[in-house]
Formats: C-alpha cells, sequence, structure tokens
C-alpha cells in the first residue's frame, strides 16, 4: 500500500440534526486509526433519502459547525453542499484523492451499508479510493460482519475494518420528533446545537 503524509476520516451524514452519537463516532475514528483529522460531510441531498425532508443545508452546516468548533481535530467539509441534483461517494472520493494525493482517506460507513454496499453506485470505485470503516453495532454480529468483509474484500479488492461504535442509541428522526413534542432534548445534543435549534424554530412541525 502506498504511503501517504495523512490519514484523513470522512464521515458523511445528513446531520439532520448533528447528534452526539455523531461526535462520539468520530471522536472513536481518530483515536482507533491514528487520523490527523475527521472531515464531517453533511450530505446536500443524499440520492438513499430522496423522499425524506430536512433543515434547509444551511442550517445543517451551521449545526455541524457549532457542534464541532471546541474538537480541534474535527473539521467541516462542505463540498457536497452544493446545487447539485446528488452526491455519489466514490464522485466526491476521486475529487478528494485528486485535490489532496498525499492523504490517505478513510470512509466512515455505518456496518449496515456492508450488507448493502453492492447497490452504492460505482462500489469497486469506492473500494479503491478510500480505507473503509464498518461501524460495527450490537444487532449486527461480528461474525456476519467479518464474513461480509470477506465478500467485499474478494470482490473489489477494498480495505474494510471495523471501527468500535460507542453503545449510543441515538437517531437524529427521533431528535426531531421529540422537539416537535416539545421533549427534553438536553442530553443527546451539544448544548450550542440545541440553542440554535431553538433560535430558529426548526423540526417544530415534522
Amino acid at each position: 500500500m502506498e504511503k501517504k503524509d495523512k490519514h484523513i476520516g470522512i464521515m458523511g451524514g445528513t446531520f439532520d440534526p448533528v447528534h452526539n452519537a455523531h461526535l462520539a463516532l468520530a471522536k472513536q475514528a481518530y483515536k482507533q486509526f491514528n487520523l490527523d483529522e475527521v472531515w464531517m460531510l453533511p450530505n446536500g441531498n443524499p440520492p438513499h433519502k430522496k423522499d425524506t425532508r430536512q433543515a434547509d443545508v444551511l442550517h445543517r452546516i451551521n449545526m455541524v459547525n457549532l457542534a464541532i468548533q471546541d474538537i480541534p481535530y474535527l473539521k467541516l467539509c462542505d463540498m457536497e453542499c452544493t446545487s447539485q441534483i446528488y452526491h455519489y461517494t466514490y464522485e466526491t472520493m476521486q475529487i478528494l484523492n485528486k485535490q489532496y494525493p498525499d492523504t490517505r482517506f478513510y470512509f466512515v460507513m455505518g456496518a449496515d451499508s456492508l450488507f448493502d454496499f453492492d447497490d452504492w453506485k460505482e462500489p469497486g470505485i469506492i473500494s479503491q479510493e478510500c480505507v473503509l470503516l464498518a461501524a460495527a453495532r450490537d444487532h449486527c454480529s461480528r461474525e456476519e460482519i467479518q464474513n461480509r468483509i470477506l465478500e467485499l474484500q474478494e470482490r473489489y479488492g477494498a480495505d474494510i475494518r471495523i471501527l468500535n461504535t460507542p453503545n449510543m442509541d441515538i437517531a437524529s428522526g427521533d431528535i426531531r420528533e421529540d422537539i416537535s413534542r416539545r421533549e427534553d432534548i438536553s442530553d443527546v445534543l451539544p448544548t450550542a446545537v440545541e440553542e440554535y435549534i431553538r433560535c430558529h424554530g426548526l423540526y417544530q412541525n415534522v
């Protein structure tokens, strides 16, 4: 494997809103794989969420910036926040590798995504453009994940490594519903993000 000077994690997501489990996972990737930084990559218009209503992308960018403002190794990458209809991971990783030829990128994905990875756009290209970090969850056994990794390594030559996932059962959809019901969400969001949501009246009618 070609030696690279920098090692950067890429953590994509709608971040609608960004929450404590997102941050915990980014921190775990940074520590476990000795990364230089982890870039949070808000998806402007993700193809797998065509029918879901999201907060405006500028709000989501602002919330990510607030969430990571005191964590120096977490950075915002806004390259997918454009007017393009859809952004695909293979294109994003190709662009990043051209822009940063001295960097090895590590793409964080849920373990669930391993099992539908064949349905992603150009999985073979993705596999050549970055190391895949599969975030293991309790509902997927290690044996199932390891067997799936072996399949994808054989099929695509992918470099896939298991990312130990903090046991935090938090979902953005649940947070949006809790906000609409005026329930307390202070334990699942960074304080600055909660204040931003309240200030801008986000997710009041989910």
